[in-house]
């Protein structure tokens, strides 16, 4: 019985030390709390990489809600670079002065996307929302499939939306070709929003408010689109607007062309045009 007591007061002598040890561990883990986001969406950066010593973290959605902390563990103390990157993203070096325990970057770190990787058109798809035409821009790369999981840029979108006619006069039933475009109800430059959601499958979208339109009684519209992409790294979303202020207007597409050619530097631009969109609801 001594001897089975005396190992009984072993095992807990031990196992008290090595929870000593582990909380003593623990506690002077050194370890480096951060988050980051894209600068203009302030959402997640997709298919993210984030390096710091032998430490790797890669990361996709992250959340809808906003950047989520990221944490290294069993770091050395001492200076160190904090590397991230992402496609179509500026990479990222953040210089960190690590002391033993736990540090923290208590901003997130700003990722700069200066590229729909692949990117080669727009499409755009219309649908009603009572008297507005809200407007799905969707971009395509040059294998013709849809970029899903992007940069969010600062986009300059351009619209014009005018009467469909055919030989002067209003369409009355959908056209599989021809027509023309009659009577201007709208032109403007239009801001988009962005939509975070992971099932979300193209995030960029516009709002032609119908209060902005001119009353028509025809039943469908031609909707004429320019949508520029500008690279952050050569153009300032400034320049871009006083560039696009004096660009000629739509649907002259051959005179835009040839002006953003002559003078867009930093940016890709791209056109695209909608036939036969509702009016109004049946």
């Amino acid at each position: 019985m001594r001897t089975r007591g005396a190992l009984i007061a072993l095992a807990v002598l031990l196992g008290g030390a090595a929870l000593a040890v582990f909380l003593l561990m623990a506690r002077f883990d050194t370890t480096l709390e951060f988050s980051f986001r894209d600068s203009v969406s302030k959402q997640w950066v997709w298919d993210s990489t984030a390096r710091l010593q032998d430490r790797l973290i890669l990361a996709f959605f992250q959340s809808d809600a906003g950047p989520v902390p990221f944490v290294f563990s069993r770091l050395k103390p001492g200076s160190w670079t904090l590397g991230i990157s992402a496609p179509g993203y500026i990479p990222a070096s953040v210089p960190v002065k690590l002391r033993r325990g736990a540090n923290l970057l208590p901003q997130p770190i700003e990722m700069v996307g200066f590229e729909i990787p692949n990117l080669q058109r727009f499409y755009v798809f219309e649908q009603l929302d009572g008297g507005d035409i809200v407007c799905q821009l969707r971009p395509v790369g040059a294998d013709g499939r849809a970029v899903v999981n992007h940069p969010c840029l600062p986009l300059w979108v351009e619209t014009r939306v005018a009467v469909h006619v055919k030989d002067g006069k209003p369409v009355t039933e959908p056209m599989d070709a021809g027509g023309a475009r009659g009577a201007e109800l709208f032109r403007g430059h239009l801001d988009w929003r962005w939509d975070p959601a992971p099932e979300t499958s193209f995030r960029y979208s516009i709002r032609i408010p119908g209060g902005r339109m001119v009353p028509d009684p025809s039943l469908y519209r031609v909707i004429d689109y320019l949508v520029v992409v500008p690279d952050p790294r050569i153009i300032r979303p400034d320049e871009v607007e006083r560039l696009m202020e004096k660009a000629p207007a739509l649907p002259d597409f051959g005179a835009i062309k040839a002006y953003l050619d002559r003078a867009g530097k930093g940016i890709l631009y791209f056109f695209d045009t909608s036939w036969n969109v509702k009016a109004r609801e049946e």
